[in-house]
């Protein structure tokens, strides 16, 4: 898979960091064998990862991840940088995972998030495979689904839009098609501290 480049990663954190000092502590959050943010995550100093699969959790340990509970990871500590990348559309609960990442976030910290949009939420571990909670995104386009993330954001959620970008997600395919290509769209967001 992939989401982002160093140089893509280093100047959407750029946008909401004045300068990044290579300091700090990012978490993935979901973050499958961490190829994802192996790109970026070495503008931190301390990277940590939480992941369900067995086998992903060994890989990520082999890449130098300190491995966090997937239940409790966002409640002792703070970090400088939560990773989302491409996990709202495919978890259970995603505005209880934006509540956990807002708690999460050090001051001055930042959430990197990546959102497949036309919004078509998938969940593995649903009988139905649809999501317990599910993300109010409106319109019928890429742009009016962005807008109507952003403003759900800072309405409902409390975070501000930094800086953003449109990107195409490569993936995995399946028996019909070795791989797709999907429009991502991609966020920093600061929390609004009350």
């Amino acid at each position: 898979m992939f989401v982002l480049s160093a140089a893509q990663a280093h100047a959407l954190l750029s946008a909401a960091r004045r300068g990044l000092n290579n300091t700090g502590a990012l978490v993935d959050v979901g973050a499958g064998d961490g190829e994802v943010s192996r790109r970026f995550a070495h503008l931190y100093t301390n990277k940590y990862a939480t992941e369900i699969s067995a086998s992903m959790r060994k890989a990520l340990s082999g890449k130098g991840y300190t491995l966090l509970d997937t239940e409790d990871w966002w409640r002792e500590q703070r970090f400088d940088c939560v990773c989302m990348l491409n996990l709202l559309d495919r978890c259970s609960k995603p505005r209880s995972m934006l509540r956990q990442a807002k708690t999460a976030i050090a001051p001055d910290g930042v959430l990197l998030l990546a959102l497949v949009l036309p919004y078509k939420p998938y969940v593995e571990v649903t009988s139905d495979h649809k999501p317990e909670e599910r993300l109010p995104i409106q319109g019928v386009n890429f742009e009016e689904q962005a807008a109507s993330f952003v403003q759900f954001m800072r309405d409902e959620m409390g975070f501000e839009a930094v800086a953003w970008s449109r990107a195409p997600y490569l993936c995995e395919g399946d028996f019909a098609q070795a791989y797709y290509w999907l429009d991502d769209s991609i966020y920093v967001f600061t929390p609004i501290r009350e």
